[in-house]
């Protein structure tokens, strides 16, 4: 079984050794936004879902506790859940808060920041890493910091809940910005430096992501279903959990993430020419040994659409807006308007808001709906073009994330990369990759390269038109300068709240 908390699901799905999906369930969870920034989630009702989502997915796939040979949890990275001694629980952050956006820039501003935190941390830090959440908690919420015992990621709550250990793994902790990885570490020279030193009493264990970390108990196994005493091994980030579903392992391939972030990503044994090169990337470990995960993200991808479809389309009923949708985008092949999907968020610290460019008194809804896609595609080319300036052009890229049931979605992205593409034929694919780990992790096979083999599929592939490439492609480059040309006009106009 593998159960994946996201920025707004948590899911729970059951899988065969052959890696077909038998049954799943998903529990939307509430989004608490009530100042401007703030994206959090209430833990106790997170928790709460989370054991009727295990309970669902049991009994979707026809199976009892007893068939599950071990449990994983994977989920969003970035953001912190805070433990306290008493065993309440503090404040949940997800990865689309931004309420550190200050923090986050003054850090990256400092003249120190490459040589003392970037050259160990190889991570560039945004309003969403857990460090700089921490060092925004301890300015602006002092007493709430203070009752910090323990954090935890995404996936590290999911197995709290389900074992009561609270414990963390390496693929995770390697995003939090305060990890040294490039000697695999927690680096309190860094801690000293960000201003919160305490936090490192605060970190739990850290395992590998297919070590067993903890076992199902008593409690749990009454309210789910599950086995008393079912492994439940370390678990991993969702972008590295996404490479494992997709079968990512190629040095000529690349794995996109299309879901609450934008993510382009790739897989590597050898990190030199990235860490020689200009410019900060990302790079944190991957859970396959020898290999590092690259990748560049921003919360602007598929929950664009997710909010145009709740906000703009009440004539539509609620079942059908998203068909409605690619409908309209596959009779719309071309739109003056341009969106930029910043509606949660962006990559470039500029506060950047959802925009629509290009309004006209002719302009239809249509039009709006087709610039909705087009612009989240544009903004994960963004990505992609940067690693392809440290990484070969891929072959293909393979795609993972909500917006993969939309072929139409899917033609755009290939037809705008000139790549072709390929979806996998597993829909939970964050739920597969822990369920891989897990897997792994109880000697189901011996290698995570055995296990992709076994348990991963290609569905449909779409191959690009080159003619639509072209059209894309100029269009391509006029949102990439249109961004460029807006950062100092987000930065400085602030709208009011």
């Amino acid at each position: 079984m593998g159960v994946d908390l996201g920025g707004t699901v948590v899911k729970a799905s059951v899988f065969d050794r052959a890696g077909r999906e038998l049954g799943s369930c998903g529990k939307r969870t509430r989004l608490i936004s009530t100042t401007a920034g703030q994206s959090e989630r209430d833990v106790e009702e997170t928790r709460a879902l989370t054991m009727a989502a295990v309970a669902g997915a049991l009994a979707d796939a026809g199976v009892t506790g007893g068939d599950i040979a071990a449990v994983a949890t994977t989920g969003h990275g970035k953001g912190v859940y805070i433990l306290h001694e008493d065993g309440s629980f503090g404040r949940g952050i997800i990865s689309t808060d931004t309420r550190s956006l200050a923090v986050s820039n003054r850090l990256l501003a400092d003249p120190r920041f490459d040589t003392e935190v970037y050259a160990r941390v190889l991570q560039p830090l945004w309003a969403a890493h857990t460090a700089t959440i921490l060092v925004w908690l301890k300015e602006n919420l002092p007493e709430e910091y203070r009752r910090i015992h323990r954090i935890l990621l995404a996936k590290d709550l999911l197995r709290y809940f389900l074992t009561g250990a609270a414990a963390t793994e390496k693929t995770d902790i390697s995003g939090t910005g305060f990890w040294n990885n490039v000697e695999g570490r927690l680096d309190r020279d860094v801690l000293d430096f960000l201003g919160i030193p305490e936090i490192a009493d605060a970190i739990p264990d850290v395992y590998d992501s297919h070590a067993v970390a903890g076992k199902v108990n008593a409690e749990v196994a009454r309210a789910t279903g599950l086995r008393e005493g079912t492994p439940v091994v370390g678990g991993l980030f969702d972008v590295n959990a996404c490479a494992l579903s997709t079968g990512l392992q190629a040095p000529d391939e690349m794995t996109a993430v299309v879901g609450t972030w934008s993510i382009s990503e790739f897989v590597t044994r050898d990190i030199s020419a990235l860490r020689a090169a200009s410019g900060r990337y990302v790079i944190q470990a991957h859970c396959v040994p020898g290999y590092w995960m690259i990748h560049e993200a921003s919360p602007t991808s598929a929950s664009n659409l997710e909010w145009f479809i709740g906000a703009m389309l009440p004539d539509v009923p609620e079942a059908d807006r998203f068909t409605y949708c690619n409908a309209v985008v596959e009779r719309t092949p071309e739109t003056p308007v341009t969106f930029f999907p910043y509606l949660f968020g962006d990559d470039m610290g500029a506060g950047a808001t959802g925009t629509l460019w290009g309004l006209q008194a002719g302009t239809t809804r249509d039009q709006i709906i087709r610039a909705v896609y087009e612009g989240v595609v544009f903004q994960h080319l963004r990505h992609l073009n940067r690693l392809l300036t440290v990484a070969p052009r891929p072959r293909q890229v393979r795609f993972a994330g909500g917006a993969t049931r939309s072929g139409v979605w899917m033609q755009l992205f290939a037809d705008a990369l000139g790549i072709p593409v390929s979806v996998s034929q597993a829909t939970e694919l964050g739920a597969l990759g822990a369920a891989i780990c897990a897997a792994v992790g109880v000697g189901e096979f011996a290698s995570y390269e055995d296990a992709m083999a076994a348990m991963t599929s290609t569905g449909r592939t779409y191959t690009p038109d080159p003619a639509r490439t072209e059209v894309l492609q100029r269009a391509q480059k006029r949102f990439d300068q249109a961004v460029s040309a807006m950062v100092p006009v987000w930065r400085d106009h602030v709208p009011a709240r």
